[in-house]
């Protein structure tokens, strides 16, 4: 074999397992959740004038990604609990000829027992700026002065950066975090993928501008 065929898989090598290397490290050491750290709020639940519930992910009009069905049990907890008696519900269409996430999700909380008049939704979004910057006009037509916001525990520093920027009253309401006492490998990359995830969306939200 060339010399220098043999150095090219060598560094394919090296590449592999220096990537090996720090996922290991990430996986098996608290490394992670020194990041996710950062990145954690202090809840601020309280009697509001209502719920901004952020989407997340929906497959069909009838299922939803994990994170989705944990924000909205989280709004539907605090809906029941009175804090307050009516929720925004954030999220445009992403999926052609589907209806919009907000729609779907409106949907979920009717079945469970919310009633439909205290379920308003925002149906152009798509992405967490956008969220809140459509919320902002349905917040003023309803004089809503402040609300509680859901969203997942790594998300809620940017969303909360969003609304200090539009001018939007809110107090932190996020899915408590079980994921950073996960110790099974499977589970505990996905964590790292989702706080590395917001890592990368908060630098290119600061680059656009958006918080």
């Amino acid at each position: 074999m060339p010399v220098k065929k043999l150095s090219k898989y060598r560094l394919f090598f090296f590449l592999l397992l220096s990537l090996n290397i720090i996922a290991i490290s990430l996986v098996f050491t608290p490394v992670t959740n020194y990041l996710y750290a950062v990145l954690e709020i202090e809840p601020e639940i309280r009697n509001a004038d209502s719920i901004i519930l952020l989407s997340d992910g929906v497959y069909t009009d009838k299922i939803h990604a994990g994170n989705n069905y944990q924000r909205m049990l989280r709004a539907y907890r605090l809906y029941k609990q009175g804090l307050a008696d009516k929720i925004i519900i954030c999220g445009g269409v992403v999926i052609k000829g589907m209806p919009s996430f907000a729609e779907t999700i409106k949907d979920f909380l009717v079945e469970i027992g919310i009633n439909e008049e205290c379920l308003i939704t925002e149906n152009r979004s798509l992405n967490t700026y956008e969220d809140i910057k459509y919320a902002k006009p349905i917040l003023r037509e309803l004089n809503i002065k402040n609300s509680l916001l859901v969203t997942s525990s790594y998300h809620m520093y940017r969303s909360l950066a969003i609304c200090k920027k539009l001018d939007v009253s809110v107090y932190a309401a996020p899915v408590p975090c079980y994921e950073k006492n996960l110790y099974n490998a499977t589970q505990r990359f996905r964590f790292i993928l989702e706080v590395l995830r917001e890592y990368g969306a908060i630098i290119y939200f600061k680059i656009r501008g958006w918080i």
